[in-house]
């Protein structure tokens, strides 16, 4: 579902990454994770079209979208979480859905789709604040609200950039089993994360960069099987995770 081959980019004349590779199939969690710095956040710009890459390939359902506009990359089924979350802070969560489920984006292919109702359901305490503003939301209701925009977005690869940061430990479980279940419902996800042991808890595939370049691309079953070489790399402790559960998310419907 996302093929990138070769990709490099960077800003103002500079390369961040050195000719990327990464294949994501439908429905898998890829994570990268690596350092500040090391072009996490610039390879899911890339991806998304709000970096232009100076050269590669990046295809979304065997679609080539490297160099094309933003909103013609969302058009073509890209959903993108940023890292902060992003969200305006004078409008109210309804009109954050109102806008991202405008006409031109719900033409967007993407399985059943996803509806304001829909998010709702998945989302319960999104319904609880319709009327509160971006700026009334919690860290955690934040995080939700990012995600339900891009989900309305009707995309078939979601990229997210640090979804759990800042987020206390027990809403970070709940954004990973949130994006567990989006997966196991056929959705595509590149998942950026700094901490290693996250990854690895829920991704299928896991990639370190180090300074724009992937030096390690494996399933999450050799990770786990041998953390050392990973630790290495990244320099962070890896304990052994436990399994991620996709059937049964906790969908926020509790969250203080």
């Amino acid at each position: 579902m996302l093929y990138v081959e070769r990709l490099c980019a960077g800003y103002a004349g500079g390369i961040v990454l050195h000719e990327v590779d990464l294949r994501v199939h439908p429905g898998s969690i890829q994570a990268v994770v690596g350092r500040n710095g090391a072009g996490k956040s610039t390879l899911v710009h890339t991806i998304a079209g709000l970096v232009r890459a100076s050269s590669g390939r990046i295809e979304i359902g065997g679609v080539h979208v490297a160099g094309r506009q933003p909103h013609r990359v969302a058009q073509s089924g890209v959903g993108l979480v940023p890292q902060g979350r992003r969200v305006f802070s004078r409008l109210t969560v309804a009109e954050h859905l109102v806008l991202a489920a405008s006409p031109w984006r719900a033409a967007t292919p993407g399985g059943e789709g996803w509806t304001v109702p829909r998010i709702l359901e998945l989302l319960p305490r999104l319904a609880a604040r319709l009327r509160h503003r971006g700026c009334e939301l919690s860290g955690g209701e934040q995080q939700m609200l990012a995600i339900a925009r891009a989900l309305l977005g009707q995309p078939r690869v979601l990229l997210l950039d640090e979804p759990c940061e800042g987020l206390s430990p027990d809403l970070a479980a709940r954004v990973r089993d949130l994006i567990g279940h989006l997966a196991a419902s056929g959705l595509t996800v590149l998942l950026v994360e700094q901490q290693l042991r996250h990854a690895i808890e829920i991704a299928d595939r896991v990639a370190v960069l180090e300074y724009g370049r992937v030096v390690y691309d494996r399933p999450t079953a050799e990770a786990r099987s041998d953390p050392g070489s990973l630790e290495a790399i990244v320099s962070i402790a890896a304990p052994p995770p436990s399994p991620a559960n996709r059937s049964t998310p906790r969908l926020w419907a509790d969250t203080p």
